[in-house]
């Protein structure tokens, strides 16, 4: 596995296409907007990329919103989950800039997900319904550091 910084070229919206049909999810490029240019939407910020031989296995971003570092699309395919991935982009997430306060969002079907967060110290706050085609309900996270 290669642990690197999101470079141009990379596929992010292929990946995280492919984890939104796994889980029943549509995939709309106009609420998905970010991932049409992800370099230059993750400018203010920092994305990473996790690959193998067989390419993008994980990724996850973070962005500065509001005082807070808030933690963006971290998906891990099917070949990569339960070693470690998603708690490894956590990690870097969690260091990066110098914020009192992380946040974020995670549909309610990613309860995986929400076991890492917890288990680092999140807690679970309210859910908002978005506007996408499918109506996704989102459970917000939140922590101290």
């Amino acid at each position: 596995m290669n642990l690197r910084p999101l470079a141009p070229g990379d596929d992010i919206k292929a990946h995280v296409r492919a984890i939104y049909e796994e889980h029943g999810l549509g995939y709309d490029p106009e609420f998905e907007d970010d991932l049409e240019d992800p370099v230059a939407s993750y400018a203010g910020g920092a994305f990473w990329v996790m690959e193998d031989d067989a390419g993008i296995v994980a990724c996850g971003g973070v962005v500065p919103t509001g005082g807070a570092r808030c933690i963006k699309r971290m998906y891990v395919a099917p070949r990569g989950r339960r070693l470690g991935l998603a708690r490894e982009i956590l990690a870097l997430a969690m260091r990066w800039g110098d914020f009192e306060r992380t946040e974020l969002w995670s549909d309610v079907r990613f309860r995986k997900a929400h076991q890492l967060y917890m288990s680092e110290g999140f807690r679970m706050g309210h859910t908002r319904v978005l506007d996408d085609p499918d109506r996704s309900v989102e459970r917000y996270f939140w922590r101290l550091g």
